[in-house]
């Protein structure tokens, strides 16, 4: 199944990203502003775009602080996501934290994997920049990122 996967290195450190990709607090400053999520194994989360017309519904399979989380995507609002996971892998060596991002379960040749690579490769450096200058552009505020 095809996979997508990103590698950012991160001048923060390892408990400050583990807490931006953890908890709903954290993703509202570089993914999304509409974020719910029940920080713990089993517990389930609500991510909204664009005024909530699109809706990704998790349930968060893993959490090893300081170096992992990963979620099950239950349901999205247009079905792309349905029964794919997503996990952030972290490890840090002298004050920069390698995140390894990986979306997996895909299904082979589908079309959203082109639109979902620019999207996770747009927010991860929202991430970069939230946790190295305090300013990531989370949505609605990613007016870079043409829908």
């Amino acid at each position: 199944m095809p996979e997508l996967m990103h590698l950012i290195k991160i001048r923060a450190a390892q408990d400050k990203v583990y807490q931006a990709v953890s908890t709903a607090e954290g993703i509202r400053n570089w993914w999304t502003r509409d974020a719910a999520l029940d920080a713990r194994p089993g517990g389930t989360g609500e991510f909204g775009f664009y005024g909530h017309r699109m809706v990704i519904k998790v349930t968060v399979a893993e959490l090893a602080s300081p170096d992992r989380v990963a979620w099950d995507v239950v349901s999205s609002t247009s079905g792309a996501f349905d029964g794919t996971s997503i996990s952030f892998d972290l490890k840090s060596e002298e004050g920069i934290t390698s995140l390894l991002f990986a979306h997996r379960g895909f299904g082979a040749g589908d079309n959203n994997i082109p639109s979902a690579t620019t999207r996770w490769g747009f927010y991860l450096l929202s991430l970069k920049r939230h946790l190295e200058t305090g300013k990531g552009t989370p949505n609605p505020e990613d007016t870079e990122l043409i829908r």
